[in-house]
Protein backbone atom coordinates (compact mmCIF):
# COMPACT_ATOMS: atom_id res chain seq x y z
CA UNK A 1 0.00 0.00 0.00
CA UNK A 2 1.18 3.52 -0.72
CA UNK A 3 0.73 6.44 1.64
CA UNK A 4 1.41 10.05 0.72
CA UNK A 5 1.15 12.95 3.11
CA UNK A 6 2.33 16.55 3.09
CA UNK A 7 2.43 19.31 5.65
CA UNK A 8 4.00 22.69 6.29
CA UNK A 9 6.28 23.52 9.21
CA UNK A 10 6.30 27.14 10.34
CA UNK A 11 10.10 27.50 10.24
CA UNK A 12 12.51 28.04 7.33
CA UNK A 13 14.23 25.02 5.81
CA UNK A 14 17.60 25.92 7.36
CA UNK A 15 16.04 25.49 10.81
CA UNK A 16 14.05 22.35 9.94
CA UNK A 17 16.68 20.31 8.06
CA UNK A 18 19.06 19.84 11.04
CA UNK A 19 16.21 18.32 13.07
CA UNK A 20 15.33 15.92 10.25
CA UNK A 21 18.98 14.83 10.11
CA UNK A 22 19.03 14.14 13.87
CA UNK A 23 17.48 10.67 13.67
CA UNK A 24 17.45 9.91 17.43
CA UNK A 25 15.77 13.25 18.20
CA UNK A 26 13.31 13.03 15.30
CA UNK A 27 12.38 9.45 16.24
CA UNK A 28 10.98 10.84 19.49
CA UNK A 29 8.31 12.54 17.36
CA UNK A 30 7.11 9.28 15.82
CA UNK A 31 4.24 7.99 17.97
CA UNK A 32 4.92 4.44 19.11
CA UNK A 33 8.54 4.41 17.87
CA UNK A 34 11.67 3.85 19.92
CA UNK A 35 15.29 3.64 18.75
CA UNK A 36 17.16 0.88 20.56
CA UNK A 37 20.56 1.09 18.81
CA UNK A 38 22.48 3.48 16.57
CA UNK A 39 25.12 1.59 14.59
CA UNK A 40 26.71 4.85 13.44
CA UNK A 41 26.50 4.09 9.72
CA UNK A 42 22.95 5.24 9.09
CA UNK A 43 21.57 1.93 10.37
CA UNK A 44 19.35 1.83 13.44
CA UNK A 45 17.57 -0.84 15.46
CA UNK A 46 14.21 0.04 16.86
CA UNK A 47 10.73 -0.89 17.87
CA UNK A 48 7.41 0.41 16.53
CA UNK A 49 4.19 -0.37 18.39
CA UNK A 50 0.87 0.00 16.58
CA UNK A 51 -2.74 -0.87 17.23
CA UNK A 52 -5.18 -1.25 14.37
CA UNK A 53 -8.65 -2.24 15.43
CA UNK A 54 -8.38 -5.32 17.66
CA UNK A 55 -4.81 -6.12 16.53
CA UNK A 56 -1.83 -4.79 18.46
CA UNK A 57 1.66 -5.34 17.10
CA UNK A 58 5.13 -4.47 18.27
CA UNK A 59 7.61 -4.62 15.40
CA UNK A 60 11.29 -5.10 16.21
CA UNK A 61 13.49 -4.29 13.27
CA UNK A 62 16.15 -2.36 11.45
CA UNK A 63 16.09 0.81 9.39
CA UNK A 64 18.66 2.38 7.10
CA UNK A 65 18.50 6.16 6.69
CA UNK A 66 20.30 8.11 3.95
CA UNK A 67 20.35 11.87 3.49
CA UNK A 68 20.87 14.11 0.48
CA UNK A 69 21.89 17.56 1.70
CA UNK A 70 21.78 19.03 -1.81
CA UNK A 71 18.01 18.65 -2.12
CA UNK A 72 17.03 18.19 1.55
CA UNK A 73 15.71 14.66 1.13
CA UNK A 74 15.73 11.54 3.28
CA UNK A 75 15.30 7.93 2.21
CA UNK A 76 14.42 5.29 4.79
CA UNK A 77 14.20 1.53 4.30
CA UNK A 78 13.05 -0.59 7.17
CA UNK A 79 11.68 -3.97 8.06
CA UNK A 80 10.37 -5.47 11.24
CA UNK A 81 8.74 -8.52 12.76
CA UNK A 82 6.07 -8.78 15.44
CA UNK A 83 7.31 -11.90 17.18
CA UNK A 84 4.23 -12.36 19.34
CA UNK A 85 1.58 -11.90 16.64
CA UNK A 86 3.35 -13.20 13.56
CA UNK A 87 2.97 -10.01 11.51
CA UNK A 88 5.77 -8.62 9.38
CA UNK A 89 6.27 -5.25 7.78
CA UNK A 90 8.53 -3.51 5.30
CA UNK A 91 8.59 0.17 4.52
CA UNK A 92 10.35 2.44 2.04
CA UNK A 93 9.91 6.13 2.78
CA UNK A 94 11.01 9.24 0.88
CA UNK A 95 10.84 12.56 2.68
CA UNK A 96 11.41 15.81 0.76
CA UNK A 97 11.76 19.25 2.31
CA UNK A 98 11.30 22.36 0.15
CA UNK A 99 11.12 26.07 0.85
CA UNK A 100 7.61 27.31 1.49
CA UNK A 101 6.13 30.14 -0.54
CA UNK A 102 7.53 32.92 1.62
CA UNK A 103 10.78 31.21 2.60
CA UNK A 104 9.67 31.45 6.23
CA UNK A 105 8.09 27.98 6.14
CA UNK A 106 9.09 24.51 5.00
CA UNK A 107 6.91 22.17 2.97
CA UNK A 108 7.42 18.49 3.80
CA UNK A 109 6.17 15.67 1.61
CA UNK A 110 6.23 12.01 2.59
CA UNK A 111 5.77 9.08 0.22
CA UNK A 112 5.78 5.65 1.81
CA UNK A 113 5.33 2.19 0.42
CA UNK A 114 4.25 -0.16 3.18
CA UNK A 115 4.05 -3.93 2.84
CA UNK A 116 2.31 -5.85 5.62
CA UNK A 117 2.05 -9.62 6.06
CA UNK A 118 0.35 -11.73 8.70
CA UNK A 119 -2.71 -10.83 10.79
CA UNK A 120 -2.14 -7.07 10.57
CA UNK A 121 -2.25 -7.16 6.76
CA UNK A 122 -6.07 -7.38 6.75
CA UNK A 123 -6.27 -3.76 7.94
CA UNK A 124 -4.23 -2.52 4.99
CA UNK A 125 -7.17 -3.37 2.76
CA UNK A 126 -9.79 -1.53 4.82
CA UNK A 127 -8.39 1.99 4.58
CA UNK A 128 -7.85 2.02 8.34
CA UNK A 129 -4.05 2.13 7.90
CA UNK A 130 -4.32 5.27 5.75
CA UNK A 131 -6.59 7.00 8.25
CA UNK A 132 -4.37 6.05 11.19
CA UNK A 133 -1.29 7.26 9.27
CA UNK A 134 -2.92 10.68 8.81
CA UNK A 135 -3.56 10.87 12.57
CA UNK A 136 0.03 9.83 13.35
CA UNK A 137 1.42 12.40 10.88
CA UNK A 138 -0.64 15.10 12.62
CA UNK A 139 0.88 14.08 15.97
CA UNK A 140 4.34 14.02 14.35
CA UNK A 141 3.91 17.56 12.99
CA UNK A 142 2.80 18.86 16.40
CA UNK A 143 5.89 17.33 17.99
CA UNK A 144 8.25 18.70 15.30
CA UNK A 145 6.78 22.19 15.71
CA UNK A 146 7.25 21.96 19.50
CA UNK A 147 10.88 20.84 19.13
CA UNK A 148 11.60 23.70 16.71
CA UNK A 149 9.98 26.20 19.09
CA UNK A 150 11.93 24.98 22.13
CA UNK A 151 14.54 27.43 23.33
CA UNK A 152 17.10 25.18 25.02
CA UNK A 153 18.59 21.76 24.22
CA UNK A 154 16.99 20.41 27.38
CA UNK A 155 13.58 21.65 26.21
CA UNK A 156 14.12 20.07 22.78
CA UNK A 157 15.06 16.73 24.36
CA UNK A 158 11.99 16.83 26.60
CA UNK A 159 9.55 17.04 23.68
CA UNK A 160 8.29 13.71 22.40
CA UNK A 161 5.18 12.22 20.86
CA UNK A 162 2.81 10.45 23.17
CA UNK A 163 2.09 6.76 23.04
CA UNK A 164 -0.13 5.41 20.31
CA UNK A 165 -3.54 4.93 21.85
CA UNK A 166 -5.29 2.36 19.69
CA UNK A 167 -8.76 3.01 21.07
CA UNK A 168 -8.59 6.77 20.63
CA UNK A 169 -7.00 6.39 17.17
CA UNK A 170 -9.66 3.88 16.19
CA UNK A 171 -12.46 6.12 17.44
CA UNK A 172 -10.95 9.19 15.77
CA UNK A 173 -10.57 7.22 12.53
CA UNK A 174 -14.18 6.02 12.66
CA UNK A 175 -15.33 9.57 13.46
CA UNK A 176 -13.37 10.94 10.46
CA UNK A 177 -14.88 8.27 8.21
CA UNK A 178 -18.39 9.06 9.48
CA UNK A 179 -17.90 12.80 8.86
CA UNK A 180 -16.58 12.10 5.35
CA UNK A 181 -19.62 9.89 4.65
CA UNK A 182 -22.02 12.62 5.85
CA UNK A 183 -20.22 15.25 3.74
CA UNK A 184 -20.45 13.01 0.68
CA UNK A 185 -24.13 12.35 1.38
CA UNK A 186 -24.84 16.05 1.96
CA UNK A 187 -22.98 17.11 -1.20
CA UNK A 188 -24.87 14.51 -3.24
CA UNK A 189 -28.21 15.73 -1.84
CA UNK A 190 -27.26 19.35 -2.58
CA UNK A 191 -26.48 18.39 -6.19
CA UNK A 192 -29.90 16.80 -6.61
CA UNK A 193 -31.74 19.96 -5.45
Amino acid sequence: MEITESFTVSKPIDAVWPLFKDVPELAKCLPGAELTADHGDGTYDGNVSVKLGPIAASFDGKATVTFDDSDHSVHIKGRGVDRSGGSQGQVAVDVDLTDGETGATTDVSIAAKVTLAGPIAQFGRTGLVSEVSRRLIADFVTCVEAKLAAETEEDVAAVSAGEVKGISLGLASMWSALIAWFKKLFNRDEGEN
